[in-house]
């Protein structure tokens, strides 16, 4: 089964997310809801693929985005402000859009964990 680590600080839209993933057959492997909690889990869990959202209160995920690069964990970033609000670096990086659509959730989670 596909781990997956969603990085959500809104509790309603994280158990949205969390609800989709399940009844597509993902397993979740954690929910995060700050950075710092993003981070351990980001350097310690094994997952398949993550979820990042951008704006986390008044932090931004880039430093999660890092963990999981150098692990080698694929990502993608949610927001509601679409890939226009990402710094340049990250661009490349798969964007799901908010408010989610299970369709886009999936492509997206299907693109992340065939590389």
């Amino acid at each position: 089964m596909i781990r997956i680590l969603i990085v959500e600080d809104e509790p309603v839209i994280s158990m949205l997310l969390e609800e989709m993933l399940i009844d597509q057959g993902y397993e979740i492997a954690a929910i995060a809801s700050s950075l710092e909690q993003a981070k351990a889990f980001a350097a310690s869990l094994e997952v398949d693929a993550a979820l990042l959202d951008v704006n986390l209160g008044s932090d931004e995920v880039f430093p999660v985005a890092h963990i999981l690069l150098e692990r080698a964990v694929p990502f993608a970033f949610t927001t509601g402000y679409g890939p226009a609000g990402l710094p340049a670096m990250w661009k490349s990086q798969p964007v799901l859009s908010k408010p989610y659509d299970t369709q886009s959730l999936v492509d997206t989670l299907l693109q992340l964990t065939r590389r």
